[in-house]
Order: structure tokens, then sequence, then C-alpha cells
């Protein structure tokens, strides 16, 4: 049954790390079988990557603590659904494209109100989506929405969204969780939304407390009464904690303890094949990581097969230092595969003439597995004769100071739905979100073409052009694409496994006490 109190984080924290990992023993409670949806109950859901820097401006999202705040007050034009990544209407009931794919068409629900009243309109979605192209925005889809050519209301109810040249798989650019939808004229930083719930209180770093939004648009939703959304960037804390009861619902659980945990007769525990990754950054702007040998030294000084056998044993994926995952229906099976080969790497390391070690940054922000994944990339590497001196950064603002602003550091980016979004989002030269300032024409104008091409196929052979160029040349190791493990308590029902961590950001809304 729910917990008829809230919990202090700081009381939390004291007690997980008192109790470390407790051992596999039943803890009262069978499994729930499911059954009809029950509104009430306090929900308590916790998650690591929060940052005392955090914002309820949806623009500032882009760590998987703010990710799953997104599915919280927000809601976006289109959203993704289970494991093959299915776009689904939210705030956009329909959409279509123009014959020419230059311009998409967007239909909004009607009668939908915001936490404060007002009712949502053309106005207010339009206004959303053009604040990520202000010049004060830090937003990482900044360069995907001003490199539109016209975002414009067409009555009260319905968006239409003009594109520089054809581009028929735009939408599900669309279903990143930086794009929710708040009212026109509003800053967002006082989380007010279409979404299920209304925050009450924000504590940066620490917690976010919401109530249900009781007019919400979805009637077959928001069934808790309240949230209590917990930062817990100790993975060990995290996993005591999720354990013992005190937290409902956990996400970016360790996927080693995973099997150990769905052993637990009072947990339920998801572990699902995805399409985000942890990286490691190379600034391909800065020496020496402008030469294209040292990139290609260093991501043949990594043994991926080793590396997800120690970090990722259950659900990850061979990586091959471009982000189109497997499931992909656009991956290209073609692109050379990089394998640990340290004799070459030695050798392309020594013709880059570099002296003394490469600073690796990493830190918990991202997870315990990037500072785990360093730790063992520097073993790879010095058997290769590569030096490697890795840097433990606070979780503390890791994400403003760290990525994408020093030489060598370790990253991660989320599942996304299609190819298109995540090259375009993270991997084309003009996007303010290129950690690595990578730049390559002819990866650019390979992703350009397969978005303005109708035919599959021709699309499918443009996509894995582009796959080949970021492999080759790009200056993103990709060990292995990651998979999502998040767990509820045995008296939690309606979560529906996704590709994306918490069923698509979307878990808390959608979750009931059994």
């Amino acid at each position: 049954m729910s917990s008829p109190f809230k919990i202090s984080r700081r009381s939390l924290l004291k007690i997980s790390a008192a109790s470390g990992l407790m051992a596999a023993l039943p803890m009262g409670g069978a499994r729930a079988q499911g059954g009809a949806p029950k509104r009430g109950g306090h929900l308590v859901v916790a998650s690591g990557g929060a940052s005392t820097g955090d914002s309820l401006d949806p623009r500032t999202f882009g760590s998987a603590y703010t990710s799953v705040i997104s599915g919280i007050p927000y809601n976006g034009l289109v959203e993704v659904h289970g494991l093959g990544m299915e776009l689904r209407p939210a705030l956009a009931k329909s959409w279509e494209a123009s014959a020419d794919g230059k311009s998409w068409i967007f239909d909004l629900e009607q009668d939908v109100t915001f936490h404060n009243g007002k009712t949502l309109t053309s106005a207010d979605v339009v206004y959303s989506l053009q604040r990520h192209a202000a010049e004060d925005s830090r937003s990482n889809v900044r360069s995907v929405i001003s490199g539109l050519a016209g975002i414009r209301a067409d009555g009260p109810n319905r968006v239409i969204i003009e594109m520089p040249e054809a581009n028929y798989v735009f939408p599900a650019i669309l279903s990143g969780f930086p794009l929710g939808i708040i009212p026109e004229g509003s800053d967002g930083r006082d989380g007010v939304g279409t979404g299920p719930y209304k925050v009450t209180r924000f504590a940066p770093g620490e917690v976010l407390e919401a109530e249900r939004n009781e007019n919400y648009f979805r009637k077959d939703a928001a069934w808790v009464d309240s949230v209590e959304y917990l930062a817990v960037n100790d993975p060990s804390a995290l996993n005591s904690a999720f354990q013992s009861g005190q937290i409902n619902v956990a996400t970016l659980l360790d996927e080693r303890t995973a099997p150990l945990l769905s052993q637990m007769p009072n947990l339920k525990i998801y572990s699902n094949p995805g399409r985000g990754f942890i990286c490691f950054n190379m600034r391909t702007d800065m020496a020496p990581f402008d030469n294209p040998n040292m990139r290609l030294a260093l991501k043949l000084a990594i043994d991926r097969e080793d590396m997800i056998r120690r970090v990722s044993p259950t659900v990850g994926a061979l990586g091959n230092d471009h982000p189109v995952a497997p499931s992909d229906p656009m991956y290209s099976k073609d692109v050379p595969q990089h394998v640990y080969d340290p004799k070459r790497a030695k050798e392309l390391f020594d013709s880059v003439g570099y002296s003394g070690p490469l600073v690796l940054q990493t830190s918990e922000a991202i997870s315990s597995r990037a500072v785990d994944m360093a730790v063992i990339f520097q073993e790879h590497a010095n058997k290769a004769g590569i030096p490697i001196e890795v840097k433990r950064e606070p979780a503390d603002g890791y994400w403003e100071t760290i990525v994408g602003q020093t030489p060598f550091h370790v990253s991660a980016r989320s599942d996304r739905p299609t190819a298109d979004a995540i090259l375009s989002v993270a991997f084309l030269s003009t996007s303010g979100n290129n950690e690595c300032k990578w730049v390559n024409k002819d990866f650019d104008a390979a992703v350009l073409a397969a978005r303005a091409e109708p035919d599959l196929e021709k699309r499918k052979a443009f996509y894995e052009e582009a796959q080949r160029i970021c492999s080759e040349d790009g200056g993103t190791i990709i060990p292995f694409i990651s998979g999502t493990v998040d767990g509820t308590s045995s008296d939690i029902d309606g979560f529906v496994p996704s590709a994306q961590q918490m069923a698509g950001y979307r878990a808390i809304e959608n979750v009931w006490f059994s």
C-alpha cells in the first residue's frame, strides 16, 4: 500500500548509506497480479543525475533527472511509447505532412487547460517552441528549432511548422523531453504546464513535490494523489532505498545488480534494450583530438566486449562510434566494426607526437557506470601504451561546466525514437548540442539528404553513409548502446516497459497502487 507520509531526502540518504546493499531476502508482500487502475496514494520516485543548477524551465532539461521531471508538469506535442519507440499523440492529436514534405500540420487537443487555468491554444505551442531558438537558450534542440523555416498558428487549435527543405521524419523530434509546452509569456521556471501533476515545491538537486492535476485532459491517467521525486545521485543509496521500500519507483538502477533485484519478491525490475549510450567525447576543435589519428587510436584502444561484460552484461549492445542503435530500422550492418587493436592504436597514437597523459573527466552525474567505464577504458588504453588519467569530477555542475566544454570527457545521450533524431540533435555540425564540435560536410549532406528522401530504401542508404562517416571520423567513442533498468515496488501497477527510461519519461502519470 502507499506510504502515508513524505520521506525526508536527508533521512533517506542517511539510512541508505548506513544500510549498504541489502541482501536478497524476501521482504514481505507478493508480486502484484494487476487489475483495474485505482486512484490515491503518495508516490515516491527517485533518480540520479540531479544538480543544484536544475530548473523547471523545459529549455534547460538535459539530464536523466530532468528528463523525468518533464513528464510530471508538462506535455509535449508527441510522445514515444514502448520498446518499438512508437510515436503517439500527446497535445497534438494528429499530424500530417504536406505533399512536398516541407511543412507539417499539427492539430491540437481541445479543452486542455494549464495548471493556472488558462486554456491551451496554438499560440502557446508556437511560443513554447520558439523559445528554444532564442539567443539565450541552452536547449539541446536549439539548433533544430532555430533551423526551421517557420512556426505559426493557423487558428486556435492548429500549428504549422515549415521546413527549410523536405523532411519526412520531423515529428519524432517533437517527442524530445525538453519540448514541454508552457503558457505564452511564461519563463517556464514555475513549472506550470498542462501535465498530470502540479508542482508544489521544487528544491534543485534535492526534490520535486507535486499534486494531481484534477483538470488533466487525460482521464485515464494521473492515478496517484501526490508525487515526491527525489534526487539520489549516490547509486548505492539509490539501490538501498529502493530495496528497503522507501522508494516506489526508481530509474537508472545499476544494470549489474538487476538480476539480484529481480529475485526480490517486493520488487519488479524492467531491464530493456535501449537506444541511448554513455560516450567518451573528444573535442575535435582542440589538440590533440583535432588529429584524426588520435581519434582513431582511442577508438581502437578500447575492448568493447570486455566493457559490456563488466558494465552492461544484460542489455548492452556493441557500439561502433556512431549513435544509431541496432534496434533502429535505419541501422547499418555494413559499417566496419572497430575492434580492440592495441598495436595499431599505439602506432596511431605515436604518429600524433603527443606526450603526457590524456586527462579523461568523468562523474556520477552521468551515472555510476560512467566512472567505471572511464577506469576500464584507462586499463585497456594502458595496455596499448596510451596513458589516460581519469579525473573524477563532482556531480554538481558537471553537465554545465564539463560536458561539451573540456577536451576529453564522459557524456551520455538519451534514447531517441529515430536515427534522424539523434544524428540531427547531437552530431550535425550546425547543432549547438554537438558536444565534440565535429564538422564533416559529407556527414551533414548525408543526413539532410536522408530526411528529404520519401523512398524508404533510398533514405536508409543515406543514413547508412552517415553512420559510416561518423564511425570513421567522428569525435565520439560509443563502446556500447545502453539498456534501461527501471524498477517499481511490487504494489505498483501500470508500468509499461520502454526503450526509454521511465516508460518514455511518463511512467509517473500511468502507474497506480494495486
